[in-house]
């Protein structure tokens, strides 16, 4: 008779245990929805830091260019600047011979 007299509680513990069962259930799918978001947002972020270093890259390569491109420029302007400054000391010499036979023709007129 004990049995039977604790079906009630046996039913009631049962219920219980079901809505815990419930809850529990209802927790796990609340946090892997929350899982599944916080994965989303970092594969967004992933995809996001890769763009941005693509772009950061493909600038980094543009300015490697834009320095080579430079350096070419002030190589050849070196260059020219080499020839002016010989062809400046050309004409200094020059000057110099010319004035030395001026000179010499003041000094042998006199």
């Amino acid at each position: 008779m004990t049995e039977s007299s604790n079906i009630p509680n046996r039913v009631d513990r049962l219920e219980n245990d079901a809505i815990d069962i419930k809850v529990a259930v209802s927790a796990l799918i609340s946090t892997t929805e929350v899982h599944q978001r916080n994965f989303e947002t970092i594969n967004r972020n992933i995809e996001t830091m890769n763009r941005n270093m693509e772009i950061h890259q493909r600038n980094m390569e543009a300015t490697n260019r834009n320095v080579d491109a430079m350096l070419q420029l002030m190589t050849q302007s070196l260059q020219r600047m080499e020839v002016v400054e010989l062809d400046i000391r050309g004409l200094q010499t020059e000057n110099r011979r010319i004035l030395d036979i001026l000179q010499h023709r003041n000094t042998d007129g006199e």
